[in-house]
């Protein structure tokens, strides 16, 4: 979301896609990212629903959700133009991401949602920090080199953050993937 005008830029800005067209994808990027998560979450909770033997629940969600994105779609583009399309676009997938996981803790019970909020919140607050870290960083080293490149560096010295962050931070399902990797590289497998 911070960079979304200048991943545009450094990946279409060129040629016919003119300063309207960068405008435009960049907005839209921008306001799509809000609901990237959900988005991703709601493709694992439909093969769930899948797996159980229940192909309603999912259809019945795209269908809300359908009806719902067109009302928005309306309202939210009349004040935001495409990016009230691709606000409407979010606010529904996180709607729709939410109304499936109640309806799953329905049918199969407890999910352990008091600890997927923690890994959640520990995960905002270091996305949050390596946002602001990125983009000072970008704002710092523009000054020296392109603007492409300055944001190459950033994105990636920002992702390298986040990874020590989250280390730092003793999430399980991180613990899990280090050690993972550390086997990989020294070429032990666990036995259990």
């Amino acid at each position: 979301m911070i960079f979304s005008r200048e991943i545009v830029v450094l990946l279409f800005g060129r040629g016919a896609f003119d300063g309207t067209a960068i405008d435009m994808t960049s907005i839209s990027l921008f306001y799509y990212s809000i609901g990237m998560l959900a988005f991703g979450i709601r493709e694992v909770l439909a093969r769930v629903f899948y797996s159980i033997k229940d192909t309603k629940t999912p259809t019945v969600n795209a269908a809300v959700g359908m009806a719902l994105n067109i009302v928005l779609n309306i309202i939210l583009s009349q004040y935001l133009g495409i990016g009230g399309l691709a606000l409407a676009t979010s606010i529904v997938g996180i709607f729709i991401t939410i109304l499936m996981f109640v309806t799953l803790r329905k049918k199969i019970g407890p999910l352990g949602i008091k600890s997927m909020s923690l890994k959640f919140f520990k995960i905002l607050a270091a996305s949050l920090l390596m946002g602001l870290i990125a983009y000072i960083s970008n704002l710092y080293i523009r000054n020296f080199l392109s603007s492409n490149i300055s944001i190459i560096i950033s994105i990636i010295g920002g992702a390298l953050l986040y990874f020590v962050i989250i280390y730092f931070m003793r999430i399980d399902d991180v613990d899990v993937l280090v050690t993972q990797f550390k086997q990989k590289l020294t070429g032990k497998k666990k036995i259990n």
